[in-house]
């Protein structure tokens, strides 16, 4: 697909390892105003620190956090930051993790109804001891739900606002360019896992 451009918007690639596969989770932000790379910069510091200060807390130790990449999607050469952590962080629950594939999905609701106004973040990964054969603990699928929400809340302090961004409505491109949909609330549709084939050792990046 040629790039179409989405003003204002910056994208994060949200970089783990698991099980030597590269693996992530992508998140767009509305900087809601015209963006700089110090914006861009910011963007990703503000996701770097969620993730050391959140995410992390409620993925397994296999988990190896490696930094954000931040996108300005304004134009095709958009301004871009790579943000790498210091030291190693990884995942602060022991007992080893579920298979890549077995993840939980976060739903991104916005105030829309239609598939496009609405999109999905898979969690990294899932801890052995929190899965029971086919469901996730309700208590650890509450604490994921509110890392996502707490992510949401981080950029709206700061000004800006995690967004879906639509491109296609019907099957075709918006003639108009991409649609923008805040993200108003996160949960998740049920407790049984999910699957994300991409993540598999050998399928992947």
């Amino acid at each position: 697909m040629a790039f179409v451009p989405a003003p204002n918007i910056v994208e994060c690639q949200i970089l783990f390892t698991l099980d030597g596969q590269l693996v992530e989770n992508r998140v767009n932000v509305d900087a809601l105003t015209a963006v700089t790379p110090t914006i861009v910069a910011d963007i990703a510091n503000v996701v770097d620190n969620w993730c050391i200060e959140n995410y992390l807390v409620y993925l397994p130790q296999e988990a190896k956090y490696r930094g954000v990449i931040a996108t300005d999607l304004t134009v095709h050469e958009g301004a871009q930051y790579t943000l790498v952590p210091e030291g190693s962080p990884e995942g602060t629950i022991s007992g080893g993790a579920m298979p890549n594939e077995v993840t939980l999905a976060i739903q991104l609701k916005s105030g829309s109804r239609g598939r496009s106004a609405r999109g999905r973040a898979f969690v990294i990964a899932l801890p052995r001891s929190m899965v029971d054969e086919n469901t996730v603990d309700a208590t650890h699928a509450g604490h994921l739900v509110a890392v996502f929400n707490q992510l949401k809340t981080n950029l709206t302090t700061e000004g800006w606002a995690l967004v879906v961004v639509s491109y296609i409505t019907d099957g075709a491109p918006r003639s108009g360019g991409p649609v923008y949909f805040p993200i108003l609330s996160c949960s998740t549709a049920d407790l049984i896992v999910d699957s994300m084939r991409s993540r598999k050792p050998g399928v992947g990046t």
